[in-house]
């Protein structure tokens, strides 16, 4: 039978569950009985007392019309119930995920939360609806149908106990070798599916270094990958299925053969219900075979969903810590994405409040994610990181959301209009407040210049728009938010001279008054940064002024001066200006 985990299903959903399964079962028994009924009616006909087989005819007859009914019952219980499992299950799997820490969400997670949210649905409305309810009776059924047979001849009873113990052997080891080239396949076909992606990404690059050859052949190759599990899938179905019916057949043909060997013995009256009750048996537990397979792919997206369900959330306490002020201190923080091998260690630093600090370095120094985990993306490995006094681990989720405004380099825009994903900070803003936080962001030159004004839909995230354009928007929604602390990763570098102008400016509205985080790529734009910190190799190198660390002439200098001169480069000459 199909296993769900307690952590998936609500515990009253799946009282009723069990309830419906023992309907189903209890109408099987019914059913059961119909058939053991056959018995004595063959007897009474074939010994010419019609009165008697009148009457277990009619009794035959009110039992079947008694299966029926709660067989009936049953089916509708059943799709009552499976509507309520699969909302309990996407319930909870909301639950999970608005708990889950921000840098538990990938790129491949969030696409297989997508896909397991979609085939929930389906799988278990299959799995549920249909092949559990059919194992369900197969079984009850087949059980019934076996007491009888050991009871009618217990020789012939016999043979059939080893023809049952084949099959179950024979259906375990098919699930065996099915389930694992079901993982195989499912594996490959991710992985695919993730190659494909990038591969339609890299079509501009790929064929301007003339490379697309050489990514048609890994493409080629990773294909090739997956049609190799497919085949490994289909062969394990093909031999799981072929095993089955061969027992099945060897089964149904030892039955036929003793109880036709033992008709002299038994007499021919029980060697035909034998017959009758062997060929129920055969066609009750061949139905295991036939659902086999959507049993087992039921049972794995029920084991991913819970996989999500049972993933390690954010500890956060009932109610928050008391926080003096919007100030921000890192103290000894150490974090690594793996154990070993930390990205940042031991880093120290204070931002008074109402404060500037810009954090500089080189590439993977770790400065994203130390504006990361001052959102609480992730939690630190140890040291800590406080708000107005208050550890962050000490705040709610949504108290420490309420205070913070993020403006990151991968800006995300829901597929709806430029007013809904401004509004996302704050539903209740009124057009005044709309049209501020429009001028300050310059997100009113992009809604002038287009026909449907706010109502414009940006596309799926943000497609519609270009870069530039989409950081101004995201700019306008942190204005509007109105935050006291502002996480800032700096994002002009990649910009034409009107959108950085643009940012340039929605930055100093948006850091007016706060206290700021932010990571700096261009250093000119930190000159009047309160305090600046250089990290290198995930620790604290230099902290200063733009004067105080110019003059000291360290690591921060000697960065300022490759980039001046990076600035004075030109293409034509290939020489500074």
């Amino acid at each position: 039978m199909m296993r769900i985990s307690d952590g998936v299903v609500a515990e009253p959903v799946r009282r009723r569950l069990r309830r419906c399964f023992g309907l189903v079962a209890a109408a099987a028994l019914v059913e059961g009985g119909c058939f053991v009924g056959l018995v004595p009616l063959l007897g009474a006909l074939l010994e010419r007392r019609f009165a008697a087989a009148g009457w277990l005819a009619a009794a035959l007859v009110g039992l079947a019309a008694v299966a029926v009914a709660a067989g009936r019952s049953a089916s509708a219980r059943q799709r009552a119930v499976t509507s309520a499992i699969v909302a309990s299950l996407q319930h909870r799997l909301a639950e999970q995920v608005v708990r889950l820490p921000l840098g538990w969400f990938g790129p491949a997670r969030t696409d297989a939360l997508t896909r397991l949210t979609n085939e929930a649905a389906r799988m278990l409305a299959a799995a549920l609806n249909g092949v559990v309810a059919v194992n369900i009776r197969a079984v009850t059924l087949s059980a019934v149908v076996w007491l009888t047979l050991v009871v009618v001849d217990p020789v012939t009873g016999a043979v059939a106990t080893a023809g049952l113990a084949l099959l179950v052997v024979l259906f375990f080891a098919a699930a065996r070798l099915l389930r694992g080239a079901t993982a195989a396949e499912n594996a490959a076909t991710e992985r695919i599916n993730g190659e494909l992606l990038e591969f339609a990404r890299q079509q501009s690059v790929l064929r301007a270094y003339g490379r697309a050859g050489q990514a048609n052949a890994e493409l080629t190759a990773a294909l090739t990958r997956v049609r190799s599990a497919a085949a490994a899938y289909f062969r394990g179905a093909i031999i799981g299925s072929v095993a089955f019916q061969l027992g099945t057949a060897v089964f149904l043909s030892s039955v036929l053969i003793t109880a036709l060997l033992r008709a002299a013995t038994i007499g021919v009256v029980s060697a035909l219900t034998v017959i009758v009750l062997a060929a129920l048996l055969v066609d009750a537990t061949a139905a295991l075979g036939r659902t086999g397979s959507v049993i087992w792919a039921a049972e794995r997206t029920i084991a991913e969903i819970a996989e999500i369900i049972e993933t390690p959330v954010l500890p956060e306490p009932g109610t928050s810590a008391t926080t003096d002020d919007a100030s921000i201190v890192f103290r000894d923080v150490v974090f690594g994405y793996a154990p070993g091998d930390p990205v940042l260690d031991g880093v120290s630093f204070e931002v008074p409040q109402g404060s500037v600090c810009a954090v500089v370095g080189p590439s993977g120094s770790g400065k994203t994610t130390l504006a990361r985990l001052a959102a609480r993306f992730r939690d630190v490995d140890s040291g800590s990181i406080t708000l107005g006094g208050a550890d962050i681990r000490e705040l709610r989720a949504a108290d420490l959301m309420a205070r913070v405004s993020m403006v990151f380099q991968d800006v995300f825009l829901f597929d709806a209009t430029i007013r809904e994903n401004v509004l996302l900070a704050r539903p209740d803003a009124t057009q005044a407040q709309l049209a501020e936080v429009a001028r300050l962001a310059r997100v009113d030159e992009i809604v002038d210049r287009l026909p449907h004004g706010w109502d414009t839909g940006v596309g799926e995230v943000g497609s519609a728009l270009s870069g530039g354009e989409r950081q101004r928007i995201s700019f306008a929604r942190a204005l509007l938010k109105d935050a006291d602390v502002v996480l800032l990763d700096e994002a002009t570098s990649a910009l034409d001279a009107e959108n950085a102008a643009a940012i340039r400016s929605a930055t100093t509205a948006l850091t007016r008054d706060r206290t700021v985080l932010v990571i700096a790529h261009r250093l000119e734009t930190v000159r009047t940064a309160d305090r600046i910190v250089f990290l290198e190799h995930g620790r604290v190198a230099e902290t200063g002024t733009h004067t105080e660390l110019l003059a000291l002439g360290g690591r921060y200098a000697s960065f300022w001066h490759e980039q001046e001169r990076a600035q004075r480069w030109t293409i034509g000459a290939g020489i500074p200006v």
